[in-house]
């Protein structure tokens, strides 16, 4: 056999090693596609909120951030409870801030949807020393069809207001006719 046809076969070998080992690693296992859970009409409708950071250490306190229900229907609002433990021997006044946003799951776009501010809370708590605290709040805002919700501390300014950057350098160049 020339060397041409040893060359060949051996690329066609590792080409078929390479497919082979590529199927293998892509495809669904059978242990993990049964852990996922089956898509419905009713269950794609459901909205699960996502709560980006639940448990906040900050100045001495420990706040946690939980919602009423791990799923919810359109037309349903949110009720979150926060609780807040002063862990240290001083009292402390502490302000919590809490933010909604929502982005509409269906874009009609290649990008996904913007989110946007559905409800804010600014709330201060005076706590004792070792004093622990359970607050109920409801947002009061009913969750559209859907929607993909999630709960932070803080306030979002770049979700409410777009960062607008001014390029002194790309200044318009006026060519005058002569």
């Amino acid at each position: 056999m020339s060397i041409l046809g040893k060359n060949t076969l051996g690329m066609l070998g590792i080409a078929a090693f390479t497919m082979v080992a590529s199927i293998a690693l892509l495809t669904p296992h059978g242990a993990d596609a049964a852990e996922e859970e089956v898509k419905t009409a009713e269950n794609l409708r459901t909205i699960k909120p996502y709560i980006s950071v639940p448990t906040l250490e900050e100045g001495g306190c420990t706040i946690t951030l939980k919602t009423d229900k791990e799923s919810y229907a359109a037309g349903e609002k949110p009720v979150l409870t926060v609780e807040i433990t002063n862990t240290t021997d001083k009292a402390v006044t502490k302000t919590i801030d809490l933010c909604m946003t929502g982005r509409d799951v269906e874009s009609r776009s290649r990008m996904p949807a913007r989110p946007e501010v559905l409800w804010e809370l600014s709330k201060e708590v005076t706590l004792a020393a070792g004093e622990k605290q359970t607050l109920t709040l409801e947002t009061k805002v009913a969750l559209a069809e859907n929607q993909a919700v999630a709960f932070s501390f803080g306030k979002d300014d770049l979700i409410e207001r777009p960062i607008r950057i001014k390029d002194e350098a790309a200044k318009p160049v006026v060519r005058s006719e002569k």
